[in-house]
């Protein structure tokens, strides 16, 4: 007699109970990471969106940060296995919806998260760190060495070790990057309270000084007033209130910083207490990410000044060879002293780091999940008996970030970011419909999870609100404003990237499909039930 394959690939998932409240909590501050966020945001949103004003750009841009915590702490609570959204996508749309929704958050985490913290942990972070240092002691051989890290020669192979360290930590278990996790907020919270005392306490009239002074003994000719010129006489707005352009940057850079911050969610399998200590961890997250970047908008304003930020932003965009590094509010206070330069630039690296794992553990989660639910191989749910961590998805992951880093190094970051932007709000979009139909859908399983007509009147509005929110980052991303067109020539390729990912996941699908029905397996019957913990 032929024994029948069972429906998983084993009756349980090998995964353990092992993280509570606060490591969530801290998952989701080291993906948001909102200090840099505020840095990088304030750098790059200005040139793009000429006259937004950033505290209005972070506040509307939290909106649909709130509604997916409503979504994803209630989905987790209900359905609290590792996997996240993919196992509750596919458990209200089916299998093929889930294939495509996994590629589309696999290539936004990778986009987001290999660019803003393994690709900027070296062209940004570490670069500003050596110059900081460089200046503030008056070595040129530091400053020489910031200048070389900006090299693809020198600046890939230095990028691509620290991400083999963050790899190594993450493949080796759960209590060593709990371990690291807990260490380096300790540095990052004293850090992010040091740049937030110097917003409050620098006399705004040393900041040109302080960068004239910087800049000289780089050997530059640049200056404060010379960028507030430069951008100027390009036409540029300096100063003022463009309510289009704050509306219309409001998802794609005033919601950037909190991308991420729900990946916790994905390791609900491994979470003690998950429903509680989600819902606690994403709502903490949200809020106090929403006070930073509101407060330290207003006071950089006040410190730097509006017209300052903006033309920083232009000149880096349009000619940033003109610098000798990239002009972030954080470079200005690393040129304070070198304990402030040093401080910072290790703290912004050990939160880029913890970015990059957190990601990787994320999705090698959502991976696990795929595979234990044989829609990809099955030895991609492999767990690892000493570590007690799916070693063979951490690896699919993390070969693919590396490529990643490598294009990015090679091809060019801009260009590569806008070719494949419209990637991003699809992917943040595509569970939020699953749960926007799931009471319609699948009323019997909704009862059985979430109960009746009320949590689904919560669930409706919540996830109606995020893809409204995530509607307008493309339309942002594609509709003629002052500036251009934010995509603008790379407008096809960015449409042809989203086909190609359609594709991709039919095919996958179909792939899959055809595997299982050989095993004798019924993919269908597979979906039909919650999986086991």
């Amino acid at each position: 007699m032929t024994q029948q394959p069972q429906t998983f690939v084993r009756n349980a998932t090998g995964l353990v109970r092992n993280i509570g409240f606060l490591d969530q909590f801290l998952i989701s501050q080291s993906i948001v990471n909102p200090v840099l966020g505020f840095v990088l945001t304030a750098l790059y949103a200005p040139y793009f969106f000429p006259g937004a004003y950033l505290p209005l750009v972070f506040l509307i841009g939290s909106v649909p940060a709130f509604a997916m915590v409503v979504v994803y702490s209630k989905l987790s609570g209900a359905m609290p296995r590792s996997g996240g959204d993919y196992v509750w996508s596919t458990r209200i749309l089916g299998p093929l919806f889930g294939m495509i929704q996994f590629l589309f958050l696999l290539g936004t985490t990778v986009i987001l998260g290999g660019t803003f913290a393994s690709y900027s942990a070296v062209s940004i972070v570490l670069t500003q760190l050596l110059f900081g240092l460089g200046v503030t002691t008056q070595n040129h051989g530091l400053l020489s060495s910031a200048s070389s890290l900006g090299l693809t020669g020198v600046g890939f192979p230095v990028d691509m070790l620290i991400f083999l360290v963050c790899f190594a930590i993450v493949i080796v278990g759960m209590k060593l990057w709990v371990w690291f996790q807990r260490v380096s907020f300790v540095l990052y919270y004293i850090v992010a309270a040091i740049f937030i005392g110097l917003l409050i306490t620098t006399n705004p009239s040393s900041i040109p000084t302080l960068f004239d002074n910087a800049m000289r003994f780089a050997g530059s000719n640049a200056t404060y007033s010379g960028i507030i010129s430069q951008a100027s006489s390009g036409g540029f707005s300096l100063t003022g209130f463009n309510l289009n352009s704050t509306l219309l940057a409001a998802i794609p850079w005033g919601f950037l910083t909190f991308t991420g911050f729900n990946y916790g969610t994905y390791l609900a399998g491994e979470t003690k207490n998950a429903k509680s200590s989600i819902t606690k961890a994403l709502l903490g997250s949200a809020v106090l990410t929403t006070i930073i970047l509101v407060g330290m908008s207003f006071l950089a304003y006040n410190v730097f000044g509006q017209s300052f930020l903006n033309a920083a932003s232009y000149v880096a965009a349009t000619n940033g060879a003109s610098l000798p590094v990239t002009p972030t509010v954080s470079l200005l206070f690393s040129f304070v002293n070198p304990g402030v330069a040093l401080f910072l630039g290790i703290s912004f690296l050990l939160i880029a780091m913890l970015n990059a794992m957190g990601d990787i553990i994320a999705m090698s989660r959502m991976t696990f999940a795929a595979s234990f639910d044989r829609l990809l191989p099955s030895k991609l749910a492999d767990v690892n008996a000493r570590f007690s961590t799916p070693h063979w998805a951490i690896l699919f992951i993390s070969v693919i970030w590396g490529a990643w880093i490598a294009i990015l190094w090679f091809a060019g970051e801009i260009s590569t970011i806008l070719n494949t932007s419209l990637v991003v709000p699809i992917g943040y979009a595509l569970p939020l419909v699953a749960t926007l139909l799931f009471y319609f859908r699948r009323r019997q399983l909704f009862n059985q999870t979430l109960g009746g007509v009320r949590e689904a009147a919560i669930i409706i509005f919540a996830s109606a609100v995020g893809i409204a929110a995530f509607g307008l980052y493309i339309f942002a991303e594609t509709v003629p404003i002052s500036s251009g067109i934010f995509l603008g020539s790379n407008l096809a390729l960015a449409f042809e990237v989203v086909v190609g990912f359609l594709i991709a996941g039919i095919l996958i699908y179909a792939i899959s499909t055809y595997s299982a029905k050989r095993s004798g397996i019924d993919l269908s019957r597979i979906y039909a039930e919650i999986p086991p913990e």
